[in-house]
């Protein structure tokens, strides 16, 4: 008899945790945004920008020219707007809008040299954001 009275308590409590427990299983880097519709799937970026529409955000697209890889044409294009605005392209910290190009980038566009962008939720297998 105790055993029959704790099957419904315990399913009652696993539907109040299930209920009241947010779930990021199909959110991976916990944005807010699902992973299928996610422009950046490791990274952080609530607002989703992506200023250049590649369908690869702004947090995690280091390919400037699209060309699959982030090379010696990005380092050359991120060089030349540091300290601007108006290049949002090379902004890669949120808020993008309004950014200006900063030095603070530069550790990571060299962490990235030579490797593909993304990887991307709503682009996966595509070169401009694999």
């Amino acid at each position: 008899m105790e055993t029959h009275m704790r099957l419904p308590t315990l399913a009652a409590t696993l539907i109040v945790l299930m209920w009241v427990t947010p779930s990021f299983a199909d959110d991976f880097d916990v944005d807010g945004v699902e992973d299928e519709f996610d422009n950046c799937l490791e990274a952080m970026n609530p607002a989703q920008d992506d200023t250049d529409g590649d369908g690869c955000g702004n947090v995690c697209d280091w390919d400037y020219d699209d060309s699959g890889v982030v090379g010696i044409n990005e380092l050359i294009l991120w060089n030349g707007a540091v300290g601007t605005t108006g290049n949002e392209e090379q902004c890669h910290f949120e808020p993008i809008p309004g950014c200006i190009v900063s030095g603070k980038n530069f550790g990571f566009i060299t962490l990235r040299y030579g490797s593909a962008p993304g990887p991307s939720g709503t682009t996966s297998g595509t070169t401009a954001c694999p």
